[in-house]
């Protein structure tokens, strides 16, 4: 990973569709989809020295039926949320 990929630049939004990123499947199951639920802005600091931050995203997976706290950088986007009419 380089040191863009932890620029936060996932920009997740509640009501995203988001998967699992293929690095935190166990090798017997399929990845999970599920919706954002919770977004806690710079929640992990990875280099203090740099200033870098991720945000920590809640996760309500379908398949399962619970919410999960996870890092940005381990989900990826299948659709974003619907923006509403201005």
């Amino acid at each position: 990973m380089d040191s863009d990929e932890h620029s936060d630049d996932y920009n997740f939004e509640i009501g995203d569709i988001v998967r699992e990123s293929v690095l935190i499947i166990p090798p017997d199951r399929e990845p999970w989809t599920g919706i954002v639920v919770y977004i806690d802005k710079d929640f992990y600091e990875l280099h203090s020295f740099l200033g870098q931050t991720e945000s920590l995203i809640a996760v309500h997976w379908f398949k399962a039926g619970y919410v999960e706290t996870l890092p940005a950088s381990v989900l990826r986007m299948i659709q974003k949320a619907k923006e509403k009419d201005k």
